[in-house]
C-alpha cells in the first residue's frame, strides 16, 4: 500500500501532468484561450478547473480525477459487456480491463485518458441500446456523452465514425434516426469548431509526433496488451492477448458468422488506429496530406473493446480452458501492474525537495527551457517559492505546451529571457540542475 501511494498518487508530476494542472490554475477564459491556442479540446481542463474550486491543485486532488474516471469506465464496461452477452461477460471483461496494465497505469495519471475511455464505452453502450430500442431517454444518453467524449479528445472523433461505419453496415433501420443524433452532437460543438479549425492550422506547420515507422502500430498494441514498460512478463501477456484476438477471428470465420455486437467491437478498437494512421502517411513515394497524428498513449481506450473481444473468445473454449485463458490474461496483467507500482521515478519534485529548498536565497533566481517549464513552475509554487523563474528563448517555437507559457508569461508568472546575473539554479530535462554563482 505504501508503495501505491508512493508510485500512484504523491510521486511529482511529469511535464504533461503538471501542464494538466498548471492549465486549469488559469482563470476559466484564459484556460479556454490557452486550450485553443496549443492542440487539445477544453473538456477535461474543464472538469479539473472546477475540482480545483473545492480542492488544492496536489498531485493527489489532480489524479483522483483520473482514478473517478477509472471507476466509472469499469462500471460502463460492466454495463455494456452484460448487455451484449450477459453479466459473467460483463464481469470478466471489467476485471480484464481493471488490470491491463497500460489501463491501470493511466488511471493514476493527471491526464484525459481514462475520461475518454468512460465516454467511448459509454457512446457504444447507449448505440447497442439504441439499436435494440429506440426511445428518448437513450438518445440523450448518446448525445451527452459522445458530446462529452469529443470535448475530451479528438480521437472520439474516430470512434464516433466507426460507429458511423458499423450502422451504415449493419444496422441500417436506425441510420436515419442516428442522423439525427450525430447531428445534435455536431450542433453542441459547434462553439468549439473554430477553435479546432484554428488548431489544425496551428499543428500543420509544427507539431511534435513524428512519422510512422514499420514498428509503430506493433510497439503501439504491444504496450495497449501488455504494458509501457519492458518486463519479463510482458512478452506472455502479450502473446496470450495477441493469440486470443487472433483465435476469436479465426472462431468466427469458420462459423461464417459474426455478431453485430462483436463488430463494433472490433470497429471500436480498429478503426482509431487505421485513421490515425492516415494523416502523413508515407508509402513508397506516395504521401498522405497533413502531419503524422499517430500516437499510441491515445490508444489507451482501445484496451476495452480489445478486452472485450479476448474475454469473448475465452467464452467460446471449454469451462477450465476459458477459466484458464482469463485467468492467465488477469494474473499476467497484476504482475506487470506490480512491476509498474515499484518503479519510483525521479523527477523535479525530488530535485527540489534534494537540491534547491534547503539552499535557496529570495534573491536567487530559477532558470529552465520550455520542455521542463511546466515542472519547475508547478514545483515552484508548490514549495511556496517566490523566486523569479526565467525561461530561456533557445528552441522556443510555435508547439504543445508553447501557449501555456505564453499564457503564464503574460500575466507575469514567468518571464522568457537570458541567462540572468549573479546566482541561478538551472533546472533542465532529465531532470537536472546545476547551481551558478
Amino acid at each position: 500500500m505504501f508503495s501505491l501511494t508512493q508510485n500512484y498518487l504523491t510521486r511529482g508530476f511529469w511535464g504533461d501532468e503538471a501542464w494538466t494542472s498548471l492549465i486549469s490554475q488559469l482563470p476559466y477564459t484564459d484556460m479556454l484561450k490557452t486550450t485553443a491556442a496549443d492542440f487539445h479540446p477544453p473538456g477535461y481542463y474543464t472538469v479539473v478547473e472546477l475540482v480545483y474550486k473545492f480542492l488544492p491543485p496536489t498531485e493527489i486532488a489532480t489524479r483522483s480525477i483520473s482514478i473517478i474516471f477509472y471507476l466509472l469506465t469499469l462500471f460502463m464496461v460492466f454495463k455494456l459487456a452484460s448487455f451484449v452477452r450477459g453479466k459473467l461477460f460483463g464481469f470478466l471483461t471489467a476485471l480484464v480491463v481493471a488490470a491491463n496494465p497500460i489501463f491501470f497505469t493511466y488511471a493514476f495519471e493527471a491526464r484525459n485518458y481514462t475520461m475518454f475511455a468512460f465516454a467511448a464505452t459509454g457512446s457504444v453502450y447507449f448505440l447497442i441500446e439504441l439499436s435494440k430500442k429506440f426511445t428518448w431517454q437513450r438518445t440523450a444518453g448518446f448525445v451527452l456523452i459522445s458530446a462529452l467524449g469529443i470535448y475530451t479528445h479528438y480521437y472520439m472523433f474516430f470512434v464516433l465514425f466507426g460507429q458511423g461505419i458499423y450502422i451504415l453496415l449493419y444496422d441500417r433501420q436506425i441510420l436515419l434516426r442516428m442522423i439525427g443524433a450525430y447531428l445534435v452532437v455536431g450542433l453542441l460543438y459547434l462553439p468549439w469548431i473554430p477553435f479546432l479549425l484554428g488548431q489544425l492550422s496551428s499543428v500543420a506547420g509544427d507539431y511534435w509526433i513524428g512519422g510512422i515507422d514499420k514498428r509503430t502500430h506493433f510497439e503501439a498494441l504491444l504496450r495497449i496488451l501488455g504494458g509501457e514498460h519492458q518486463n519479463p512478463i510482458r512478452p506472455w501477456l502479450f502473446g496470450i492477448s495477441l493469440g486470443l484476438l487472433l483465435i476469436g477471428i479465426l472462431q468466427h470465420i469458420l462459423r461464417h458468422k459474426f455478431e453485430k455486437p462483436y463488430l463494433l467491437t472490433w470497429l471500436w478498437a480498429v478503426v482509431p488506429f487505421v485513421l490515425a494512421t492516415l494523416p502523413g502517411l508515407s508509402i513508397d513515394g506516395i504521401k498522405l496530406p497533413f502531419r503524422p497524428i499517430f500516437f499510441w498513449r491515445y490508444l489507451i481506450g482501445s484496451s476495452v473493446p480489445l478486452s472485450m473481444v479476448m474475454v469473448h473468445t475465452a467464452q467460446k473454449f471449454p469451462k477450465y480452458i476459458m477459466w484458464a485463458s482469463v485467468g492467465s490474461l488477469i494474473v499476467l496483467s497484476l504482475a506487470v501492474d506490480l512491476t509498474t507500482i515499484q518503479r519510483y521515478p525521479y523527477g523535479f519534485k525530488q530535485i527540489y525537495e534534494g537540491k534547491i529548498l534547503a539552499d535557496v536565497k529570495p534573491d536567487d533566481k530559477l532558470v529552465t527551457v520550455l520542455p521542463s517549464f511546466a515542472e519547475v513552475l508547478y514545483y515552484r509554487n508548490r514549495f511556496g517559492l517566490e523566486n523569479e523563474l526565467i525561461i530561456l528563448p533557445e528552441g522556443l517555437v510555435q508547439f504543445s505546451g508553447k501557449s501555456l507559457l505564453d499564457a503564464y508569461e503574460v500575466n507575469g508568472t514567468v518571464r522568457i529571457d537570458d541567462y540572468p546575473k549573479g546566482r541561478y539554479y538551472e533546472l533542465r530535462p532529465g531532470p537536472s540542475v546545476q547551481k551558478t554563482e
